[in-house]
């Protein structure tokens, strides 16, 4: 840009030959019911939560200044982006973006500009004729930051794309745009690298998550009692109470007589008054004996002011110290823990009730997302009355489900969804309906507003229940890894159970042995086709099983171990290919390359694995040919005859279990003739099995 126009430009108001200053920017979007018509384009401030439906956003995530842009060029260069990506699908786009993905977009558009006249004073974006500036960009924002290591690549592959729209946009820019197509074109794993194929988000180490899930269930079992019934005496004694009982003169004090002569029936102290709440001068813990006199006066069910004359501060001096005082101080009992024989914690006062609900929040929001592999924003949309039972086909299971929406890649406002769930789940959604008042199952307790939902207060909320479990249940720590205490984050809770599902022979089986609290209806809602996507997610981890289990497989081949011909067939071709021989190093990239695609086929199992075939494999028999014959079909499977068949040493405990029971049905059942003759032959089946893998352990 010539420096006359630049000149010219300032010498008078920017105006977009685009759009209008009174244009709305929602126009066409749909908008929460109680919400305005939204944002104009000629205004500073764009905030845009009528327009975003999910429920675990918090106001800042769809609110733009523009301000924070000092240049006005550049100022409506950002007014006229956003405003194009929030009306028009963008070229390489199968849809608008939501408003959230808009002011992300517009941060790394300021953040492109900041680098811009703090490392190249003068330069704009039409400026931009090579990669060199792009590239110094790039470094800056992932390696100047603290974009950690592992997702450098991927951070990178969003900064390209954002320039890839930036560009894409241009003709709904008036003045200062990027004309230059970024990098040629070139797709994202060129420039930023390719992407890891393994889903990045963490796992919760096993270690971890068993102690987590039983603290969780726990509060939900055993403390949600004690919490609910202390919230309901609260509610008890904070009603108001008379005006005679406000008087120090009127039945102030024979009401507060009667409080301490109950105590003393009782064999109880006087309600301490909590060490972590700071009070007034006036409170001074010599001058009333320590005792917590507001509560005491709830509990006495008198005036909160009336405990402050000074004949009453002695009587309650005197009391505490003949009776003593009392932790917590309120009346509702407290369940004994059967794990330690004690009980779980002192009795409640007004902050610790507090305290303990929204870690009974936390609890239910654990159990209700891991045990039911949805995502945070499917959570959050779950609402009083979601939680419905059907009878299975047979009429014999009970089935749990939950009725609520999904958002990813679906209309803005959600599409309405089912998931199977479990007992436990239905436990958890039953205490959130007792805890709720609103319309969120999921809401912020305690706060102004309670019909808020927790929103991204949740992943500090899992780490603070983390930390009360070690507090509340130190018989069951919760182990450091790498000497760090685990950060949780709602993402892990789906992944991890895909992975726990997928990394164990045959899934239900996996869930069964996992979890030994939960009933099997759980992977049967699992397997099923959820319009939230999680079976799509469960195959791509039982993907990565077996290439894994693969990889295994071909390190023992090498240590020596003999394998069935097709496996040991396929490996040899694998190290000849590679020359991955004694005293050579070999690339890991391409020898796990190599073994990926026949991982494919190749399916893990508890009596065998089958390296499967198609035109060999028996279990295919009896389906029509006109069927696709792309997996075995596992019922079907007969181990000790299919050529596909792979029988190794993993496999000698699982043989040797059938064999024992096939064993005590013939000593301890009147059998007929022919049901010993299956049994017979299911023996002798399993020893020629047995027979394979011991060859191949030789």
């Amino acid at each position: 840009m010539t420096a006359d126009l630049t000149t010219a430009l300032a010498a008078e108001p920017l105006v977009s030959a685009h759009v209008s200053a009174d244009t709305l920017v929602l126009a066409g979007r749909p908008l929460r019911e109680e919400a305005g018509p939204g944002p104009r384009f000629g205004e500073d401030v764009w905030e845009m939560a009528a327009a975003y439906h999910l429920p675990n956003h918090h106001r800042g995530q769809s609110t733009i200044i523009f301000t924070t842009i000092e240049d006005p060029m550049w100022r409506l260069t950002a007014k006229e982006y956003a405003y194009s990506r929030l009306t028009k699908i963008t070229e390489g786009c199968k849809r608008l973006p939501s408003v959230v993905t808009v002011s992300r977009e517009f941060r790394e558009l300021r953040k492109l500009l900041v680098f811009l006249a703090g490392r190249h004073p003068g330069l704009r974006l039409r400026d931009l004729t090579d990669d060199a500036v792009l590239d110094a960009f790039l470094d800056h924002r992932v390696e100047g930051g603290r974009i950690k290591p592992e997702f450098q690549t991927q951070e990178r592959g969003r900064v390209k794309w954002f320039l890839t729209m930036l560009f894409r946009t241009r003709e709904s820019i008036t003045y200062d745009r990027l004309e230059r197509l970024p990098w040629h074109g070139r797709a994202s794993k060129h420039v930023a690298g390719r992407r890891p194929q393994e889903n990045s988000t963490q796992r919760i180490p096993p270690q971890v998550l068993a102690p987590y899930l039983r603290g969780a269930l726990f509060y939900i079992r055993v403390a949600s009692k004690d919490i609910l019934a202390a919230l309901a005496e609260q509610e008890r004694i904070t009603e108001p109470v008379g005006d005679a009982s406000k008087s120090y003169k009127g039945t102030g004090r024979a009401r507060l007589e009667e409080f301490i002569e109950r105590r003393r029936r009782e064999g109880r102290g006087l309600p301490a008054r909590p060490s972590d709440i700071n009070l007034p001068h006036k409170y001074n813990r010599a001058s009333d004996g320590g005792v917590n006199r507001k509560l005491i006066a709830r509990l006495a069910r008198i005036g909160e002011n009336t405990v402050d004359h000074p004949a009453l501060v002695e009587l309650l001096r005197r009391a505490a110290a003949e009776l003593g005082l009392e932790e917590g101080g309120m009346d509702t009992e407290i369940s004994i823990d059967e794990e330690t024989g004690r009980r779980w914690r002192p009795r409640f006062h007004s902050k610790s009730l507090l305290i303990e609900t929204r870690m009974l929040l936390a609890a239910c929001y654990v159990i209700t997302a891991y045990l039911s592999g949805i995502r945070d924003s499917e959570a959050q949309s779950l609402k009083p009355g979601c939680h419905f039972t059907t009878a299975s086909q047979d009429g014999i299971i009970e089935r749990h489900k939950l009725r609520g929406k999904v958002f990813k890649g679906r209309q803005p406002v959600g599409d309405e969804d089912t998931w199977v769930v479990i007992e436990p789940v239905a436990q958890a959604v039953a205490v959130m309906e007792s805890l709720t008042d609103c319309d969120r199952l999921f809401y912020r307790h305690g706060y102004r507003g309670t019909n808020d939902g927790i929103g991204n207060t949740i992943n500090h909320l899992l780490n603070v229940f983390a930390d009360r479990l070690a507090e509340v249940r130190p018989h069951d720590p919760i182990p450091l890894i790498d000497e760090k205490k685990w950060r949780f984050t709602t993402r892990q809770f789906r992944r991890t159970v895909a992975w726990h599902i997928a990394f164990q022979p045959f899934g239900v089986v996996a869930g069964k042995i996992q979890y030994k609290h939960v009933k099997v209806a759980m992977f049967e809602g699992y397997a099923g086709n959820s319009a939230s996507g999680f079976p799509s997610e469960v195959e791509s981890e039982q993907q990565l099983a077996r290439t894994e289990h693969f990889l295994d497989q071909y390190e023992d081949f090498k240590a020596g171990v003999r394998m069935p011909p097709r496996l040991a067939e396929e490996f040899t071709r694998v190290r000849d290919e590679l020359g991955d021989f004694p005293g050579r190093v070999i690339d890991t990239a391409r020898l796990r390359a190599m073994l990926t695609h026949p991982a494919r086929t190749y399916y893990p199992g508890v009596l065998n694995d089958c390296y499967f075939e198609a035109s060999t494999a028996l279990c295919l028999s009896r389906r029509p040919s006109a069927e696709p014959e792309a997996a075995p079909v596992m019922n079907h499977c007969q181990p000790a005859k299919c050529p596909n068949s792979c029988v190794l040493t993993q496999h000698l405990t699982a043989i040797d279990n059938v064999i024992g029971d096939a064993r005590q049905l013939l000593t301890i059942r009147p059998l007929t003739s022919l049901q010993k003759t299956a049994l017979h032959q299911q023996i002798e089946q399993m020893r020629r099995m047995r027979d394979q893998a011991e060859e191949h352990a030789r």
